[in-house]
């Protein structure tokens, strides 16, 4: 458990800092850009923006999407996937009443997998915390 919390701060100490345009991360917890989750490609992990980490994605057709790693909030709302300390939203603009695809809801519980053992850090907002915080933000990043 030491190890873990050691590397979780490391990790989140490379997230957090911004350096004036560092180069994004490439690893995040024990997933890095490039690995395939079923039909799922990572293709980019951002620094913390507005509370979320965004990591890009694409299907196998080529269509890419956004998911937001968050804070787990035990009072909801709750996202598409969660760990003991994350919840996992699909950045597609609605408002939880739209269906989400199922290429990407099932990524996005393996990726929820993968990122098991990642702890909350202090960048992390819940969702309703980031949407008080930031009620007229633009959470989206480039996804290509």
């Amino acid at each position: 458990m030491v190890g873990a919390t050691v590397v979780g701060t490391a990790t989140w100490a490379l997230l957090a800092f911004d350096g004036g345009g560092a180069p994004a991360p490439t690893t995040w917890g024990a997933l890095a850009v490039g690995d395939r989750l079923g039909e799922v490609t990572v293709v980019a992990i951002h620094h913390p923006h507005f509370g979320a980490v965004p990591i890009v994605m694409r299907t196998g057709a080529g269509v890419h999407f956004q998911v937001d790693v968050l804070a787990r909030d035990p009072q909801g709302p709750r996202g598409v996937a969660e760990t003991a300390h994350l919840s996992l939203f699909v950045a597609n603009r609605g408002d939880g009443s739209t269906s989400t695809d199922e290429t990407q809801g099932l990524a996005v519980m393996a990726l929820a997998a993968r990122l098991g053992e990642v702890q909350r850090g202090p960048e992390l907002l819940t969702l309703r915390e980031r949407t008080e915080q930031y009620p007229h933000g633009s959470f989206g990043v480039p996804l290509s």
